[in-house]
């Protein structure tokens, strides 16, 4: 890997502002193209025969609906009803109110009632919901509780101005107009198949394979610009308290995915015999085990494998006809269950890993200083083959549109003086 090849802010920049000079007039030709549609449609049929439309309408729209009604249907709170009580980790609601509003007046976003939320998630992540005012009621910036259990205050402000960014800076114009997208493929649906006289299943087949067409470019956008955003909101991150802390940062939420995904591969391993746990009882078990801020990986194994005890005695309670039933109902599903088990264990068995940690301080706190972050740069520079985390390629944040995590680094220390400023 070469340094040379991380590219700059202004490369970057030049990137977004050039991806979104034209928006307005893709935006305007949609609504163009949709109103023209609406005004040709025989809606008369559709009416008619409403099956084909709506279930077609259902496909392509329905992904778009459910993730929103998912976001919405999160426990969370927003800081200012959490309890005067509660605690996560250094922080109570007072902090979390001081550091966001520090960082928004540090970073010059504009002031207006922005809601943040603190989510019952097990997961470290954080995200922004820019939707506009059509869906203001998911629009805010997601807070994941065990994110706050693991963070000092100057990561945690690392995380929010990332975050910041993807709300106010960062982003395809395009991007926030999916919606319009995915509402003219489904109109060009439906007129392609009144044209050519199709009903049933074998237009419900045409109208969902013109829809899908227009869910694939809705987010060809994302797709080609995802990595320069997301580098420019961990730059912006960055401008807060300094890469130290943006790095900590990154480096602690990847460290939490490599520690969940092993030690849940680990246990569906060991259960995959079990004549009584389902894999959705072992991973209900993983889930409810997961204390928020935890810290020793054997300590959470043990936690696991109690919870995994009491859930199984309990089944054997079960009747005997319960118990029939459930033998009757195996089949071979729990054998490639097992073979993609033993696959994942090889991938990770194979997997070279950077001994980072052998540069800090205190492995256990994963706080990086400048001089650390260096030599970690060096690390990963010397040693191209080798990988941050012991994760697959295609498993978490392997998602097409967050860079990998050396690559991120890289980049926070190749543009850490530049002094273009970080505008759109």
């Amino acid at each position: 890997m070469d340094l040379q090849r991380v590219p700059d802010r202004e490369t970057l920049l030049e990137q977004l502002r050039r991806a979104n000079q034209f928006t307005w007039l893709w935006v305007a030709l949609q609504i163009v193209a949709a109103i023209v549609l609406a005004f040709l449609i025989r809606w008369g049929q559709v009416l008619q025969a409403p099956i084909v439309s709506i279930g077609a309408g259902i496909f392509i729209v329905g992904p778009f609906f459910s993730e929103l009604f998912y976001l919405w249907g999160q426990k969370k709170k927003r800081i200012e009803d959490i309890k005067e009580s509660s605690r996560f980790g250094e922080f109570d609601k007072y902090d979390l109110q001081r550091l966001f509003e520090d960082t928004r007046t540090r970073l010059q976003v504009p002031i207006e009632k922005l809601p943040v939320y603190v989510v019952n998630e097990k997961s470290m992540n954080a995200a922004a919901l820019p939707l506009g005012r059509l869906f203001g009621w998911v629009n805010g910036i997601y807070l994941h509780r065990q994110l706050l259990h693991h963070v000092n205050a100057s990561e945690l402000q690392s995380v929010i101005g990332h975050e910041l960014g993807h709300y106010y800076r960062f982003y395809t114009n395009g991007s926030r107009f999916r919606l319009l997208t995915l509402i003219l493929g489904v109109l060009v649906g439906v007129f392609a198949v009144q044209q050519i006289r199709l009903d049933g299943i074998l237009g419900f087949i045409v109208m969902s394979m013109i829809s899908s067409a227009f869910w694939f470019v809705s987010g060809i956008s994302m797709g080609r610009h995802g990595y320069a955003i997301e580098h420019l909101c961990d730059d912006l991150g960055a401008q807060v308290q300094g890469i130290e802390a943006s790095v900590s940062s990154l480096m602690k939420v990847h460290l939490n995915a490599e520690i969940q995904y092993l030690i849940q591969l680990e246990v569906m391993a060991l259960n995959a015999n079990h004549k009584l746990l389902t894999p959705e009882d072992v991973a209900a078990a993983i889930e409810k085990a997961t204390p928020y801020g935890y810290n020793a990986e054997p300590e959470l194994f043990e936690r696991i494998q109690r919870e995994l005890k009491e859930k199984s005695v309990a089944k054997q309670q079960v009747s005997v006809s319960g118990f029939i039933k459930y033998m009757r109902e195996l089949d071979e599903d729990d054998e490639d269950f097992k073979d993609e088990l033993a696959a994942q264990a090889k991938l990770v068995n194979k997997i070279d890993r950077l001994d980072w940690e052998s540069i800090l301080d205190d492995p256990k706190t994963v706080r990086f200083s400048l001089p650390q972050i260096e030599s970690l740069v060096q690390m990963i520079l010397n040693s191209p083959g080798k990988s941050m985390f012991r994760i697959p390629e295609g498993g978490q944040y392997s998602d097409g549109i967050h860079p990998p995590i050396a690559e991120r680094i890289l980049y926070l220390w190749k543009n850490r003086n530049s002094r273009t400023p970080l505008v759109v």
